[in-house]
């Protein structure tokens, strides 16, 4: 997946506190369906230009997006990515 890569710290670096999530995906029943674990970073102690250089977030519902892509779909329309700038 390459979402980050691990590099040695050096004495100019300040590390974010971090911790991972656990959870436990449950059928109905209460049987275990799978675990489920994620890396967390304190993103709320960032700084920008220091410790991240871009942003982006979601603009749209996904609800929106699957209707959009079933129209495209059924009316034959040519679709395409772009990423705008912040």
């Amino acid at each position: 997946m390459d979402a980050w890569e691990l590099v040695d710290q050096t004495p100019d670096m300040r590390v974010l506190p971090s911790t991972w999530a656990f959870k436990v995906k449950r059928f109905p029943d209460g049987t275990v369906k799978k675990f489920k674990v994620r890396f967390c970073a304190r993103g709320d102690r960032q700084e920008h230009g220091i410790n991240f250089w871009e942003t982006w977030f979601l603009v749209v519902h996904w609800s929106t997006i699957r209707m959009v892509l079933v129209l495209a779909t059924k009316e034959r329309w040519v679709s395409a990515q772009c990423d705008t700038p912040c």
